[in-house]
């Protein structure tokens, strides 16, 4: 079954992380020849203190949940109404990309899913995304007109990055909230974010890839391991360059939860352990803003940590008057007092408005996420899979960082690591080249077993007497697990992996519902502890012999795609793929 995306005249791709967002654009005319013609936007800070191709991931709603402010518009926003005693009645959401990537890691994701701003309030998540998701999009429509440049919405093809290691119930949490925020379905399709940063780097020449030689690191037959290390998650996949230059995973997608985020939460540990978690929460509800300045120093203090520091140098950071004088008031002492009882001592030293940090405690918040990173790519390296890989591309935001890079090195002698220019943009930039060919990827490897919840005829010497149940008088087992595909198994893009014939279970039926399931053991029997990620439903013909519906899954895409086909008629329909009824999106 072909991609039935449209060829529209532009391409834009929507880069949605945990504390970055931005987007790209491009005609698609331009880009053929000339990647310089992907626009990514300059966003600044109110205060000029940081300029970047994204702006922090940051929702401002009124107390109707309507969007106030976004990025770093949001966070001045809210910093003001916080100052005036006035911001009781606003939602402020920052960095809920991982709330999401958490629930679906430990619970179900549901239409009821919810997010927490920073004072603990929680709303409906899709209502966040789409806000967020609605406000790029039109931001983006709005930047084209100075140019002279008329742009509808009905001319782009829009492309949604998500972590590769989400499942399918997230990416079509996604899907919805782009719809609901105005981007037709038809018009988009969802990028993995390793995928789209190694597609951008295989287009680049040789001078912009730190830590390559003459001859490209992507020749046909050369493997390297992607490393994307974003902001709250690290995504890691390993490629194949085809004789067809096009891109063939050899092992399935993986990663954790260890970015940049995880280097603040370290930060505010250190912080917590000198003044108390309590003081620590209680400062950010009293004085955000100022809290939102203190972690923004951090992040600008963290991005540049490593380049041309020596080993006896510190690390400067603003700390605002109402940190020094709130923890007077609440533990009645001083912060040079607290530091000189805490682990830190000789370590951090307190001025007034500043703290000073020695490079060496500095680069301890980094640990936590390097050893995650390092310890699971070891991990990875010991799969038969991954033999004769001997190249680390290193993509994300997160791997700007010089820390990380020399870890990286230090922990893989023998790899080449290759880190391109600007290794934050690869992957918003490689989304726009994905959306022009999506074909780029010709394969990728099964994260889990797939299959259908079906019955058959019930025999005792096999089947689970609970199982048993009378269907227009004969006995059916019940929830058997009919495999379409095995983990690990080669999913070859727009290729039915597999086709099942399916029949009615009663003379009456008019359509049958197909219930999909995934599972982490190779050949689960029944649908007991598998996921249910979603169902589509066919209709069949009524009054006819031959009622049989043969159903296709094309499971190599980004998304999980289904065609039936009505045997007597040789009607095709597509699956519309959904969650099941407890838990639609």
């Amino acid at each position: 079954m072909a991609v039935s995306l449209p060829d529209k005249l532009f391409l834009a791709a929507i880069d949605f992380g945990t504390t970055f967002s931005g987007y790209a654009f491009a005609a698609r005319g331009e880009l053929q020849d000339d990647l310089s013609k992907i626009y990514v936007p300059h966003w600044r800070s109110s205060d000029g203190s940081l300029i970047s191709y994204k702006t922090p991931t940051t929702v401002l709603l009124d107390k109707d949940e309507k969007l106030v402010d976004f990025g770093f518009d949001a966070e001045t926003t809210y910093a003001e109404l916080s100052e005036n005693g006035e911001h009781e009645d606003y939602f402020y959401f920052r960095r809920f990309k991982m709330m999401l990537y958490d629930q679906v890691r430990t619970k179900k994701l549901t239409v009821d899913t919810t997010v927490a701003d920073i004072r603990g309030r929680e709303i409906q998540a899709v209502k966040v995304f789409t806000h967020a998701i609605r406000y790029l999009k039109d931001h983006l429509l709005d930047s084209q007109k100075p140019k002279g440049k008329i742009v509808k919405n009905d001319d782009i093809l829009w492309v949604l990055t998500v972590p590769a290691i989400w499942d399918d119930t997230a990416k079509l949490f996604m899907r919805k909230a782009a719809q609901e925020a105005g981007i037709p379905g038809h018009q988009l399709m969802i990028a993995l974010e390793p995928e789209a940063a190694s597609i951008y780097c295989k287009h680049l020449p040789v001078e912009k890839l730190e830590g390559t030689n003459t001859i490209s690191a992507f020749q046909p037959g050369s493997k390297y391991l992607v490393l994307d290390a974003g902001g709250g998650t690290v995504d890691i996949t390993v490629h194949e360059v085809k004789p067809n230059g096009h891109l063939k995973e050899l092992d399935r997608a993986s990663g954790g939860d260890w970015g940049g985020t995880s280097v603040d939460m370290a930060f505010k540990s250190a912080l917590a352990e000198i003044v108390t978690e309590g003081m620590i929460e209680g400062y950010c509800h009293k004085f955000t803003g100022d809290y939102i300045e203190l972690f923004r120093d951090f992040e600008i203090k963290k991005r540049k940590c490593g380049k041309g520091n020596s080993s006896d140098s510190f690390i400067t950071l603003k700390i605002p008057v109402t940190f020094t004088d709130e923890c007077q008031e609440t533990l009645n002492t001083d912060l040079t007092t607290l530091v000189n009882k805490s682990t830190y001592k000789d370590h951090i030293f307190w001025k007034t408005d500043k703290v000073r940090i020695d490079l060496l405690t500095f680069e301890t918040f980094f640990q936590p996420a390097c050893d995650g990173i390092v310890k699971h790519v070891k991990e990875l390296f010991q799969s038969p899979k991954v033999k004769g890989v001997n190249k680390i591309l290193m993509v994300g935001g997160f791997s700007e960082s010089n820390i990380l890079q020399d870890v990286v090195r230090r922990a893989f002698p023998d790899c080449q690591i290759i880190v391109p220019q600007e290794a934050g943009l690869a992957v918003l930039r490689g989304a726009v080249l994905f959306g022009c060919n999506p074909k780029a990827i010709d394969s990728r490897i099964a994260k889990y077993t797939y299959g259908v919840a079906t019955n058959v005829e019930f025999d005792p010497e096999i089947h689970m007497e609970s199982k048993r149940e009378i269907i227009d008088g004969e006995d059916y087992c019940t929830d058997i697990f009919d495999k379409h595909v095995e983990k690990g198994e080669e999913l070859i893009v727009d290729e039915a992996q597999a086709e099942r014939s399916y029949l009615p279970m009663t003379h009456q039926q008019k359509a049958i519902s197909f219930s999909i399931y995934t599972s982490t053991e190779d050949d689960p029997f029944y649908v007991d502890y598998c996921e249910n990620i979603g169902k589509f439903e066919v209709s069949v013909p009524v009054g006819v012999d031959d009622r049989s519906v043969n159903v296709r899954m094309i499971f190599g895409r980004t998304e999980l795609t289904a065609e039936a086909r009505v045997v007597k008629t040789g009607e095709k329909i597509p699956g519309q793929f959904e969650l099941p009824e407890e838990e639609k999106i």
